[in-house]
C-alpha cells in the first residue's frame, strides 16, 4: 500500500514539473516574440541574452543536421513562415526541441529516481520512472511546435481583423485613379502595425525587386493559408491576366469580409452561454445550494441552539 502511494506522488510530482516547465517555457517564448514583434526598446542585457540563446541554438542545431530529415525541415521552414518567424530556422526550433526534451527527462527522471531510491529499487520501479520521464519528454518535445501553431493561428486572427479596414482602403484607392501597386502601398502606409502589413509590404518589396506580380501574390497566400485571402488573391491574378477592373472586386470582399465578422461575433456570442455552463455547474450552483441548504439543516436536524 505504501509503495502505490508513492509511486502515486512520484506520478503526481513529474506531471507538476512537466506541467510547469511547459507553461513557463510557452510564457518566456511568448514574452519574447511580443517584445520582439513591437519593436520595443530592449535593455543591453536582455539583447546579450537573447543573441546567447540564439547563438547556443545554432550550434547546436549545425550538430544536430544530420538527424534532421528534409520532411521535418520542410514542415518546421513552413511553419516558421507561416508564424512570422525570421530570427529563427528549423535547426534551431529542433535544437529547441531537444533541450527541452532532454531537461524534461532529466529533471522528471531524477525527481522520480530519488523517490524509487528513498523506498526501493527494484527492476520494476526503475522501469516505471524511466517510462514517466519518457513520456514527459515526449510531451515536452512538442511543445515549440504547439508554440508556433499557436502564434499562427493569433496571426490568422490579426490579419482577418484588420483585412476589411485594409481592402476599404485599397477600393479607396483604385476608384480615386490609382493602380493596384500604388493602392496597396497607400493601405500599406494607413494599416496598423500586424501581420497582415508586414506580409504585403513583403508583397510589394517582391514585386520591386524584380519577380511578377502573379508569382509574388501566390507566395503570399502560400505563406497565410486563409480562405478568403487566397480568393482575393485568386481574383487579382485572374483579373490582372483579363484586364478586368480591380474597385468592384476589392469592393465586394471588403463588404463580404464584413459580413463574416459579424457573422462570426454573433456565434461567439451564442456560444458564450454554452461555455459557461461549466463553470456555473461546478463552482456557483455548488456554492448556491450551500448558503440556502446549510439553515435548513440546521433545522432539519434540530443543531440550532
Amino acid at each position: 500500500m505504501s509503495r502505490s502511494l508513492l509511486f502515486i506522488s512520484i506520478l503526481c510530482g513529474a506531471c507538476a514539473i512537466a506541467s510547469v516547465a511547459f507553461v513557463a517555457g510557452q510564457s518566456v517564448l511568448t514574452q519574447h516574440t511580443r517584445l520582439a514583434n513591437q519593436q520595443k526598446t530592449t535593455s543591453l542585457k536582455f539583447q546579450l541574452h537573447a543573441d546567447f540563446v540564439r547563438l547556443v541554438l545554432s550550434r547546436l542545431g549545425v550538430w544536430l543536421l544530420p538527424f534532421i530529415t528534409w520532411e521535418q525541415r520542410r514542415r518546421l521552414s513552413r511553419m516558421l513562415a507561416r508564424a512570422g518567424i525570421a530570427k529563427l530556422d528549423y535547426a534551431q526550433i529542433f535544437a529547441c526541441q531537444v533541450l527541452f526534451a532532454l531537461l524534461a527527462f532529466v529533471l522528471v527522471g531524477g525527481y522520480c529516481m530519488l523517490g524509487v531510491t528513498v523506498s526501493s529499487n527494484t527492476p520494476r520501479d526503475v522501469l516505471s520512472v524511466v517510462a514517466i520521464a519518457a513520456v514527459t519528454a515526449t510531451v515536452v518535445w512538442w511543445t515549440p511546435i504547439f508554440w508556433l501553431r499557436k502564434r499562427y493561428q493569433a496571426r490568422l486572427i490579426l490579419i482577418e481583423r484588420h483585412l476589411p479596414f485594409f481592402l476599404d482602403v485599397v477600393g479607396l484607392g483604385l476608384d480615386a485613379g490609382q493602380n493596384l501597386q500604388t493602392a496597396l502601398q497607400l493601405a500599406c502606409d494607413h494599416l496598423h502595425e500586424g501581420p497582415l502589413k508586414v506580409e504585403w509590404l513583403r508583397t510589394l518589396s517582391d514585386i520591386r525587386t524584380g519577380s511578377k506580380r502573379s508569382d509574388a501574390l501566390r507566395q503570399l497566400a502560400e505563406r497565410i493559408e486563409l480562405t478568403v485571402l487566397r480568393q482575393l488573391i485568386s481574383a487579382l491574378i485572374q483579373g490582372e491576366s483579363l484586364g478586368l477592373g480591380m474597385a468592384h472586386v476589392i469592393e465586394v470582399y471588403a463588404v463580404q469580409q464584413r459580413a463574416q465578422r459579424l457573422m462570426r461575433a454573433e456565434k461567439l456570442a451564442l456560444q458564450a452561454p454554452i461555455k459557461m455552463l461549466f463553470p456555473l455547474a461546478l463552482f456557483i450552483f455548488p456554492c448556491t445550494f450551500l448558503v440556502l441548504g446549510f439553515p435548513v439543516f440546521i433545522q432539519i436536524f434540530g443543531l440550532q441552539r
